[in-house]
């Protein structure tokens, strides 16, 4: 899967609903960190309906904690 891209931006984008958050507010885990590795690129946007993550509140302010990749379900046939 490669990350889409955001014309004119040089930082990495996170979306939640076609919404952006902030970077001060986005927090990364090892396990998302290792799969990063295809949004390196200048202006990728790594949109939250394809990883796993949860909101942690912290001294009040609210912080996405993003986790890992989510799975591709798997069908049977």
């Amino acid at each position: 899967m490669y990350p889409m891209l955001h014309p004119g931006k040089t930082a990495l984008t996170v979306l939640l609903k076609d919404v952006e958050i902030p970077s001060s507010a986005i927090c990364f885990t090892g396990d998302a960190i290792t799969s990063l590795t295809n949004y390196s690129v200048k202006g990728a946007i790594v949109n939250l309906d394809e990883w796993d993550w949860h909101e942690e509140l912290r001294g009040g302010i609210t912080f996405y904690i993003i986790t890992n990749l989510k799975k591709p379900l798997q069908t049977t046939l």
